[in-house]
């Protein structure tokens, strides 16, 4: 197959030249493929829903826009994966002409039917909600990327006899695949890569108040380990317009050792929760004279 969890891939190369299927929508099924390949994106947003992951797994919209969803062409292809021998593959789509990141192989655990608006804001119709669990493989190889050094640290030994380590890995998994619906790259580095960055919480662990906020994809960002390293450390925090603040103790030979050019840095700005999150790293972990 030869695709890696969190690599960027482009979807007309890398996937229909080589298997076929449809090169538009979120649902494609090459013929003659064993695989069926899924694309998740901010898509769904323009007609009232979107795909999202909880702790019972990653909840995929069906296909099609208006009227009731129905168990034919795509929807058909997901709900009988297992029965016809077919396997399940996620991208995540990354913009408007972007590369598509590989989030791994999983298999259907359940489907619901809710309601769900039409492309044209009409009356609610019936929409399929396909249940989604990661392959034990890819879900073990999804934790050790999610695996956030600082979390570790901060476990003393009363943490660890309240909650076990496959339940710290679950939530550490759980809080990544979160932070990749409201990040999509490094803010300092521009790197989009997964292999090469950390789901760094905003606010540690260890200070969340409520467990909701240790798995809230808004209280996390996507670091290269240098940039999450300082992040951490509360050498650097953000404003909420996107601009990077630096500690007046940190070096400006380390930054450009690092090669963090401020000049040229790209901002964005954040959401609302996530500018709750950032106040609190800048009143409780940024270091000040």
């Amino acid at each position: 197959m030869g695709f890696e969890i969190g690599a960027l891939y482009n979807r007309r190369l890398d996937i229909h030249e080589v298997f076929g299927g449809q090169t538009q929508g979120g649902i494609s099924t090459p013929s003659g493929s064993e695989f069926i390949f899924l694309f998740t994106g901010e898509a769904g947003k323009a007609h009232g829903y979107e795909d999202f992951v909880d702790e019972r797994g990653f909840h995929l919209y069906g296909e099609g826009q208006a009227g009731d969803m129905q168990f034919v062409r795509g929807n058909l292809a997901i709900r009988d994966h297992i029965k016809n021998g077919k396997r399940l593959l996620l991208f995540q789509s990354l913009g408007k002409s972007r590369p598509y990141r590989y989030l791994g192989e999983y298999a259907l655990a359940d489907t619901e039917t809710v309601d769900a608006p039409s492309t044209s804001r009409g009356a609610l119709r019936k929409a399929i909600v396909f249940l989604l669990h990661r392959v034990p493989d890819d879900e073990r190889i999804a934790e050790q990327q999610s695996a956030e050094p600082r979390v570790w640290m901060d476990l003393g030994i009363e943490m660890t006899t309240m909650l076990s380590v496959r339940e710290v890995r679950t939530k550490q998994s759980l809080f990544r695949d979160n932070v990749l619906r409201v990040e999509k790259r490094c803010r300092v580095t521009g790197i989009e890569d997964l292999r090469f960055l950390r789901a760094s919480h905003i606010k540690p662990w260890s200070r969340c108040d409520k467990g909701e906020e240790r798995v809230d994809g808004n209280n996390g960002l996507l670091l290269a380990p240098h940039v999450d390293h300082l992040f951490d450390q509360g050498w650097i925090s953000f404003e909420n317009n996107g601009n990077l603040i630096c500690s007046s103790d940190l070096p400006k030979e380390i930054l450009d050792r690092m090669g963090i050019d401020l000049p040229a840095l790209k901002k964005a700005n954040f959401n609302e929760k996530q500018r709750e999150y950032l106040k609190f790293h800048r009143t409780n972990i940024l270091k000040r004279p």
